[in-house]
């Protein structure tokens, strides 16, 4: 962190946070200091930093200007234009921005005046947008309670309705919603069909949300077996039963209430599951730019159970996932996805009770830049070394050529920091464009790459200068700009070969000399 700045709506604190590696990122806390999801408002494609004094526009709130390096810039800090429905407004977690009923989109509460404005309440970042719990009467009725995680200056229009397929599920007799709580009975149809899947459909005003509710026996999910399990407490819980910590035992919810989160819920049971726990031991590579990695090799124990890898940052919401393929007991392969910040993040492996183990760090860093490759020519025949000049390429999987479409592999020398790879054969002359492959993502090339036809040489002479025999061998004049380190000249006498060593290159000419004692070699 390199530069801070904050602005408080209500009980909410915004942080803007400027970072070291060239990040402008919004960060919300709610009255406990608990943070949301960050969001990069702004990334540089380099490693500049945010210098540190960054100020709000004094006109309007909305903007910020931030420095780096040499550039000056102003970004926008409220950016509600950008989600199109109420249920996206909410989705973004952000208190700047709600749901203005009479413009019929997402703004801030400053652009909504004489109506009302929904936005996200106190407890939204540890609650979902629907929530509800269902209970069985006395009479043998099913009791749905639906709670939508909302507030609102005013009291917009608000009705739910509830279906099974095409039928209206309620009775008639059930109370009118009001916002943002709305209720459902019916007859007890759970007991006979083992689960109901329920649409519920809610308006606000214009604006309709849809949510899929799959509505259970409570008292059946775990058939009532004092051998409860982490598994069986997390289906409970998620169907809107209670689960009960004494009777280890999912039963019926009595009347509404504040639905449990799972981890609230079932933790004390993970301490009770017995199995073979996959540890990490490595990643290669453990660092990669923000458009992700393929092929990444986790070296670890007992990882036959593994079904995913998650990857999250330390302040993310909603982590990354990635399957898992070419899995043994002790190795695994898996793709790392591309990520919306730079950073250290942390890698743990899931097995299919949906428990995440070990506790690796993969760092997101900038992606490659190329400032050149050398040479920038190479011979018709193909497999010359193109050296690439550049930063970051450490993180390159592979080139491809243009138009041709060419995937080439590259080699990196993690010592000397040097990326290269072996152009392909192209019988013409011409000129081609390049593209770093990184992930699933492409950086281009600065310079392109042209062919010519193969060297040409014509003959050579012999001189003996003291116990050596030099070596001139003719070439025609070309573009190639040979390197010493591309020619290697053997001598042959009889059955017996002799290294030339090379002395100089010029355009038309290599000259060498076989190096040997007095009268070893003949002249």
């Amino acid at each position: 962190m390199s530069a801070v700045a904050a602005v408080r709506s209500g009980s909410w604190i915004v942080l803007f946070i400027g970072t070291s590696d060239g990040q402008l990122i919004k960060l919300v806390l709610d009255e406990k200091f608990t943070p949301g999801c960050p969001k990069v408002l702004f990334k540089s494609d380099d490693e500049r930093a945010v210098l540190p004094r960054m100020h709000f526009d004094p006109v309007d709130f909305k903007h910020i200007y931030i420095a780096l390096k040499k550039q000056l810039r102003r970004e926008s800090i409220v950016q509600c234009a950008k989600y199109i429905t109420l249920k996206d407004c909410r989705a973004a977690l952000d208190p700047l921005c709600g749901w203005c009923v009479n413009t019929h989109r997402c703004s801030a509460q400053d652009e909504c005046s004489n109506t009302s404005w929904v936005s996200i309440p106190k407890n939204s970042l540890q609650t979902r947008l629907f929530s509800f719990q269902i209970g069985e009467n006395s009479s043998r009725k099913i009791s749905l309670h639906l709670s939508l995680s909302l507030k609102s200056t005013g009291n917009p229009a608000f009705s739910c309705t509830f279906t099974k397929e095409s039928d209206i599920l309620c009775d008639s007799s059930d109370p009118p919603a009001v916002f943002p709580n709305c209720s459902c009975s019916f007859s007890d149809q759970l007991q006979y069909t083992g689960g109901l899947r329920v649409s519920a459909t809610v308006n606000i005003e214009d604006q309709k949300i849809t949510e899929t509710l799959t509505l259970t026996n409570c008292s059946s999910i775990t058939e009532n077996s004092p051998n409860a399990s982490y598994t069986q407490c997390v289906q409970c819980v998620t169907s809107g039963c209670h689960w009960s910590s004494s009777s280890k035992r999912c039963e019926w919810t009595h009347g509404p209430g504040e639905q449990l989160h799972i981890q609230d819920a079932c933790k004390y049971l993970l301490s009770e599951m017995v199995y073979n726990k996959p540890m990490i031991l490595s990643l290669e590579p453990n660092k990669v730019s923000f458009h992700g990695r393929n092929n990444v090799l986790l070296r670890g124990r007992n990882l036959e159970s593994v079904t995913k890898i998650r990857i999250q940052g330390d302040l993310d919401c909603i982590p990354k996932e990635s399957p898992v393929f070419d899995r043994s007991s002790d190795t695994l392969r898996f793709h790392i996805p591309p990520s919306g910040t730079k950073g250290t993040e942390k890698v743990c492996v899931v097995t299919p009770d949906d428990r995440c183990h070990g506790n690796s760090i993969i760092t997101y860093s900038s992606q490659p830049s190329c400032t050149g490759i050398q040479p920038t020519v190479s011979w018709s025949s193909g497999g010359r070394k193109i050296h690439v000049q550049g930063s970051n390429l450490e993180f390159v999987e592979s080139v491809t050529v243009f138009p041709s479409n060419k995937v080439l592999k590259t080699q990196y020398n993690t010592s000397s920091e040097d990326l290269w790879f072996l152009s392909h054969p192209y019988d013409g002359s011409g000129q081609f464009s390049l593209k770093l492959n990184v992930g699933n993502s492409t950086v281009d090339f600065v310079d392109y790459l042209s062919y010519k036809p193969d060297p040409e040489f014509t003959g050579f002479t012999t001189a003996q200068v003291a116990n050596d025999l030099q070596v001139n061998i003719q070439k025609r004049a070309d573009m190639l700009n040979l390197s010493m380190s591309e020619v290697t000249v053997m001598g042959l006498q009889g059955k017996q070969q002799y290294l030339c060593d090379l002395e100089k290159i010029e355009s038309n000419a290599i000259i060498c000399k076989i190096k040997g004692e007095s009268g070893a070699i003949p002249a």
